[in-house]
């Protein structure tokens, strides 16, 4: 039984299917990807272009460097595709496009001569985890608390 990838951008104007198993995934940590995303790193995995199935809207290209473009949705700006002229029998799309991106593991680091010095394994790791987004009160809480501000108590923990 062959299975697929599926993703989309965060509108669903654009969607894809890819009927072959990636050829790579990495995390690119080039200023290009960067920029391009506005993110520490990006996480992409390489297809053979042949294997990808594109619908609904038709991709937006923009030509970010010599011989390279970028793939985008022109309605909500999704990041979703990466080509070079080097390689044009492949292409690149976003981990985090995927219907179930936990399906991917990461390979390699690219670029890493270009991290940033915060993207560090042991760095990312030592970082307060928490479940919800900054909207939620504990992470609000911590924060002040980091800053110094003398007027909060921290919630104690459920044993």
């Amino acid at each position: 039984m062959m299975t697929f990838l599926t993703g989309r951008c965060l509108c669903g104007a654009i969607h894809y299917r890819v009927s072959g198993p990636p050829l790579t995934v990495d995390h690119c940590h080039c200023a290009s990807c960067r920029k391009a995303s506005g993110a520490p790193f990006v996480t992409w995995f390489t297809a053979r272009a042949f294997d990808v199935d594109w619908r609904g809207a038709p991709l937006a290209w923009y030509v970010s460097s010599v011989g390279a473009e970028r793939g985008f949705c022109g309605r909500c700006g999704s990041t979703l595709a990466y080509r070079h002229d080097a390689e044009p029998e492949e292409i690149d799309i976003t981990v985090a496009t995927l219907d179930h991106p936990q399906s991917l593991t990461p390979e390699h680091h690219l670029c890493w001569r270009e991290h940033l010095p915060w993207v560090e394994p042991d760095t990312l790791g030592r970082l307060p985890l928490f479940e919800g987004t900054k909207d939620n009160a504990i992470y609000r809480q911590t924060r002040r608390h980091s800053r110094g501000d003398s007027d909060v108590t921290m919630p104690s923990s459920s044993a």
